[in-house]
């Protein structure tokens, strides 16, 4: 967990509307219930306007699988499309396929800032062979993206999109104004 979130739990969560109050019980139910996430494979997207708390939850959750015994991991997209790339140098220590199968190591991933990137063909093949590697192994991703739910459709692509909504994967809108404005 960055450093920046190591105290962002559940808990420390403030609502002041309704929607920002669903968006802390689609997580608290979430985490009170990773274990069957992690029978089924279920992710949740957390999507909307930027400084909203999608980062805040998506840690938060990952604390409690963490206090569970589980394990968890917090990447940007544009860091997993770096790393997989990494690879490609000739003394690099691992292979791209061993790169892309690491992200399924961990229970629980989180996938930050999906969509800021380039957009290439290279970095969304790159996204999919990630969630395709976590889904195959039904491991729960959860992906945070500024963009809007249609946006993250078509950035990642049907085939990605459709495979995070298997198994009764959910999405929750952020479309409150940014915390950060008021602090």
């Amino acid at each position: 967990i960055p450093r920046r979130f190591a105290n962002r739990t559940l808990a420390t969560y403030k609502t002041e509307t309704d929607e920002q109050a669903r968006a802390l019980a689609v997580s608290t139910d979430y985490a009170a219930n990773f274990e069957a996430a992690l029978e089924t494979g279920r992710s949740l997207i957390f999507c909307g306007l930027p400084g909203t708390g999608k980062t805040h939850l998506a840690i938060g959750i990952a604390h409690t699988a963490i206090e569970n015994g589980l394990t968890a991991g917090f990447i940007s997209a544009m860091n997993a499309v770096r790393r997989v790339r990494e690879t490609y140098r000739r003394d690099s220590p691992e292979t791209e396929r061993q790169a892309i199968k690491s992200f399924a190591d961990p229970d629980l991933l989180i996938i930050d800032e999906v969509g800021q990137q380039r957009g290439t063909d290279d970095e969304k093949v790159l996204l999919f062979d990630i969630i395709n590697t976590r889904y195959e192994a039904m491991r729960p991703i959860i992906v945070i993206s500024n963009l809007d739910l249609e946006g993250i459709k078509g950035y990642l692509g049907e085939r990605a999109f459709d495979r995070l909504r298997e198994g009764g994967g959910r999405a929750v809108n952020f479309t409150w104004e940014s915390y950060r404005r008021s602090a």
